[in-house]
């Protein structure tokens, strides 16, 4: 198994991408936010802490929405930073990695959000961890997108020579590989769940390191932002709500 507390400095705000994460790792949190109180769900599990700008979007949902808000986590500094500064009885964390999980709880959302692209076996995470989503519950999940717009234009410009080749980036990452709309689709119909929704987070034509030079206003990058949401086979990110 693998030391994850090695990867610790790929999430900090000096990391050559932490812009794009930050960009995509909101507008991820306020789409599940927007979806838990829809469909009044109370009950939330995540696989991993990460950046915490997914766990804020929930930590606000504790006094409204959630009854209980779990979270599985693989590095024991990331726990340790997080359990020093939130402090609630509706949070719980499980120190472990996420195929070593089991519970008797059961939750109305999942959310594995940039974790399938980390994992071994994406199949096997996705159909295990529906065992622990009520039947009319929903798992959120997220993935870098092989064929992204910027990607594309790298690729026809010769700088990358393969669309899922990893760059030393992502290995600094832990990632393993690099999902596009249908291979994301065709392992989780394998896991046993059905697509709900797909959307795109940021559609991009250069890197996020790129835009921050030129200044890029903020409402440009709103834009692209709404852009993605409508373009999933181009965005940066791929997002998806699956159900049983």
């Amino acid at each position: 198994m693998e030391n994850l507390n090695e990867y610790q400095d790929s999430y900090q705000k000096e990391w050559k991408y932490f812009d794009d994460n930050y960009w995509s790792l909101s507008q991820y949190g306020d789409l599940m936010s927007k979806k838990i109180i829809e469909q009044n769900y109370r009950s939330v599990l995540s696989l991993g802490i990460g950046h915490n700008i997914v766990s804020q979007s929930f930590l606000k949902l504790l006094d409204t929405n959630l009854d209980y808000y779990h979270i599985v986590e693989g590095s024991s500094d990331i726990i340790s930073s997080f359990a020093s500064t939130k402090k609630s009885s509706k949070i719980q964390l499980f120190h472990m990695y996420f195929e070593e999980f089991n519970s008797d709880y059961k939750y109305d959302a999942i959310e594995m959000g940039f974790v399938l692209e980390h994992v071994d076996d994406p199949i096997f995470l996705i159909n295990h961890f529906k065992n622990f989503l009520n039947d009319d519950g929903v798992i959120f999940i997220a993935v870098p997108n092989s064929n992204s717009l910027h990607r594309q234009i790298g690729f026809e410009a010769g700088l990358l020579d393969d669309l899922k080749s990893l760059s030393k980036f992502d290995l600094q990452l832990g990632h393993k590989r690099f999902f596009d709309l249908k291979s994301l689709e065709d392992s989780i119909a394998k896991a046993g769940m059905r697509v709900l929704s797909k959307k795109g987070l940021l559609l991009k034509p250069i890197t996020g390191e790129q835009i921050k030079l030129l200044g890029w206003s903020e409402n440009i990058i709103n834009a692209l932002l709404q852009i993605g949401l409508r373009n999933p086979e181009l965005s940066n990110s791929i997002y998806i709500e699956a159900i049983k």
